[in-house]
């Protein structure tokens, strides 16, 4: 199999038919970001929420490298319980180091993943700490534990019947035509911010040592809990974690899920002039690039969300709008193109500088 996320085939084959024992709200399907399980029995302090139930949503994050991954695993799993409308509360840890590695690399890596959790205020439950001859850099694998908070009942938008495992109907939103896509953050940053700092050498060869440092701190903050409140506006419909693959793999997934078409502005698109330039100097599609620290939104008003989003510090824009049919377009200017399922992230780590890479329209920031 190739390198990267399974294919959607393999993964719908080979994994979720294979899985029989799902929660009441329903089974993994892709592009979810997170699993939820209702249990009104275990601790309702903890896990009010929901229309009432008592609900604990769980999301698996893992990250391969060294390279800014305390950022990426704990700022993927609070994002990914703020995309599954719930407030992370906790995290466990595992962690796979190869032979090489020392023991400096992991007491700093463990102090910037405590420092993280006390910004988030999630607590560490338990943990797993390993050399293993089987693997040749970090893998740091986030478990990630948080309480349903988002009233679904009350979206404004259409719904659909669906009946449970009991037999009863119940009312759900759904990702339909004629929605608003808004991406909240910038695309691309994460991978740019990483290719920056192992390549800087490379690319101080053509832009100044400020300018690639500058890069290096794209994904300071990859956080998306300041917008928390905003995320639960009636409005919104679905949110997804946007992370590798990059902006056009979330786009395939949550049409992919809701069987719906896209219409994509590709202008519209809100990405930073350092991604663009990283990404230019070394022939890579930013829209294809891993983007931890950016959501992707389906909502029924995207302009009011966009504002709100604005206000709260965050960049934001509405890219273009799901569409009856699934045909799946990228628009820039007058030219159109289908949007392809997920490839490659465009981030190859140490095969970047003998990969094949993708052709990509020519941008500026605007």
């Amino acid at each position: 199999m190739r390198i990267g996320k399974v294919k959607e085939s393999i993964l719908k084959r080979s994994v979720l038919r294979q899985l029989h024992n799902h929660s009441e709200k329903g089974s993994p399907a892709p592009g979810e970001d997170a699993g939820v399980l209702f249990m009104p029995e275990f601790m309702p302090e903890f896990t009010q929420g929901f229309s009432g139930k008592n609900g604990v949503a769980m999301a698996v994050n893992p990250v391969e490298g060294w390279t800014f991954a305390a950022k990426r695993a704990v700022y993927g799993a609070v994002n990914s319980m703020l995309a599954a409308g719930a407030a992370p509360k906790a995290i466990s840890l595992s962690i796979l180091m190869p032979e090489e590695a020392e023991e400096k690399q992991l007491k700093a890596l463990i102090k910037e993943i405590d420092s993280l959790c006390m910004q988030e205020n999630i607590l560490v439950l338990s943990g797993h700490t390993a050399v293993s001859p089987y693997v040749s850099t970090l893998i740091l694998s986030v478990t990630a534990m948080g309480s349903i908070t988002r009233n679904k009942e009350n979206i404004v938008v259409s719904k659909e019947s669906i009946v449970d495992s009991k037999g009863n109907t119940k009312q759900v939103a759904v990702v339909n035509a004629d929605l608003d896509l808004v991406v909240a953050g910038t695309v691309g940053r994460e991978g740019a911010a990483m290719l920056a700092a192992e390549y800087a050498k490379r690319l101080e060869e053509r832009y100044a040592p400020s300018y690639v440092e500058a890069a290096k701190h794209l994904f300071d903050d990859g956080s998306m809990t300041a917008v928390a409140d905003i995320l639960q506006e009636k409005e919104v419909v679905s949110v997804h974690d946007v992370r590798e693959g990059g902006i056009f793999a979330a786009l395939w997934e949550m049409a992919a899920a809701a069987n719906v078409g896209l219409s994509i502005d590709l202008k519209n698109i809100p990405i930073m002039q350092h991604t663009i330039e990283v990404c230019e100097y070394f022939n890579l599609n930013p829209y294809m690039l891993r983007s931890g620290g950016t959501l992707l939104l389906a909502c029924a008003n995207g302009a009011r969300i966009v504002e709100q989003l604005k206000n709260a510090g965050v960049q934001a824009a509405v890219i273009g709008q799901t569409t009856v049919g699934n045909d799946r377009l990228i628009r820039y200017d007058d030219e159109a193109r289908f949007l392809e399922p997920p490839k490659m992230d465009e981030y190859k780590g140490e095969k970047l500088c003998v990969m094949k890479f993708y052709e990509c329209w020519k941008i500026t920031a605007e």
